[in-house]
């Protein structure tokens, strides 16, 4: 049963946000749909292409724990709605963008909208959740970053009835968004408890050298890095790689997208299920980064649309990890609530280090060589890099904890 005073109202405020936090997802990550008709107009450069890949990330590697420690202050709904009403606003200004420079600048903003807004996450999930659904909150925010895959397949069929314009893409895009910022200012609700109230006040300073000691957050921190890499490059490149060398039209690379986001979504429920039941961190995590590496690679390598799918189907199972590496800052021993904001940001961080250098990586790679698949084969095996960090993590990030099990019995 819900803590005294929790009401089943609390899936409502966190479905909401989440659904309003992920659309934004796929503003940002539609990008490599939109890149060839964009290369068109604009004439772009593959080093342009590549910092354009990286321009919504890069304010995250600066801002993510700075901004998780300064508006951790400020009430999440506002938080929330302030930020969802300025990253529609730049996402309007990105369709009407006449040069290439403010279409960066229009996605920068973008990004820091997003990465503000993300300490809202945290605190919503602190007012209204128990210990034991933390876990599950993220299976589910899991869950809706694999359906907003799948809407991937949307951005080619609106781009043909738009007349291949990613302008007026965008500006619908930027519309649906205002449409879910009012759901949020009509739905959102916070629940600030005494006892809530008094764990913030009692954070006014959060010693960030503390954080870091953890070194549970630099392992997993270095495996997010490369994936990263991965997801960036291949999501800026590897639809015009397809198109450009096996004839796999934007469609088919969006709907094998969308087989890896739908398979991704079950897998995250189905990982935070188990994870939130038995623990087995460390396994999930360590098959992630090896299934993902040679998923990557495997997809360079056909253009049999068959291969392509089940392919797509291995990529997705690996994203079942999501939901273990967003509770783990949750996890961590003796953290406060404040601190948790900042742990996550820096794993968010880590994340989005990757995701500006995978497709600066390969822009400049392919520019230097002219071999994009070999530019992307680079960016491809970097996920094995949480294997790695999995292998290293303390023996008991692979089983329940103690207040898990407490709370189970």
């Amino acid at each position: 049963m819900p803590e005294s005073g929790v009401s089943s109202y609390r899936w409502v405020v966190m479905s909401t946000w989440m659904i309003a936090h992920v659309w934004a997802f796929i503003l940002v990550e539609s990008l490599g749909f939109l890149l060839p008709s964009m290369r068109e107009e604009l004439g772009l450069s593959p080093v342009q292409e590549g910092w354009l890949g990286a321009s919504a990330r890069i304010s995250t590697v600066f801002l993510a724990i700075p901004s998780s420690w300064l508006f951790s202050r400020f009430r999440p709904k506002t938080l929330t709605t302030v930020t969802l009403i300025a990253g529609s606003i730049f996402t309007l200004l990105q369709g009407w963008a006449p040069v290439y420079a403010i279409l960066f600048i229009g996605r920068f903003l973008t990004g820091i909208s997003g990465v503000v807004r993300e300490p809202a996450r945290t605190l919503l999930t602190k007012q209204w959740m128990q210990a034991k659904e933390v876990v599950l909150v993220n299976a589910i925010m899991g869950f809706l970053f694999g359906v907003a895959g799948v809407a991937f397949i949307l951005t080619p069929v609106l781009l043909k009835l738009f007349d291949d314009s990613w302008r007026n893409t965008l500006y619908l895009f930027g519309g649906i968004s205002l449409v879910l910022t009012v759901a949020w200012l009509v739905l959102g609700k916070e629940r600030t408890t005494p006892e809530y109230a008094a764990e913030l006040r009692s954070q006014e300073r959060i010693p960030i050298g503390r954080i870091l000691k953890y070194k549970e957050l630099w392992l997993v921190g270095m495996g997010m890095f490369g994936i990263g890499v991965n997801f960036s490059a291949a999501g800026t490149f590897w639809p015009s790689f397809m198109l450009d060398t096996y004839d796999v039209s934007l469609t088919a690379s969006a709907s094998l997208v969308s087989i890896m986001a739908a398979t991704a979504a079950v897998a995250g429920l189905g990982v935070g299920f188990m994870v939130s039941r038995t623990g087995k961190r460390k396994l999930v995590l360590w098959l992630t980064g090896i299934i993902m590496s040679l998923a990557s690679v495997g997809m360079l390598w056909t253009g049999s649309y068959s291969e392509l799918v089940l392919l797509s189907l291995g990529r997705g199972l690996a994203w079942g990890f999501f939901p273990v590496m967003m509770t783990m800052p949750f996890e961590l021993p003796e953290i406060k609530t404040r601190e948790i904001a900042v742990a996550a940001a820096f794993l968010q961080t880590a994340t989005i280090l990757g995701a500006v250098v995978g497709p600066v990586l390969a822009g400049s790679l392919q520019q230097a060589t002219g071999d994009l698949r070999m530019a992307l084969l680079v960016t491809s095996v970097w996920p094995a890099a949480l294997t790695v960090g999995a292998l290293l993590l303390p023996r008991k990030w692979n089983e329940l904890t103690v207040e898990q099990r407490t709370l189970d019995n």
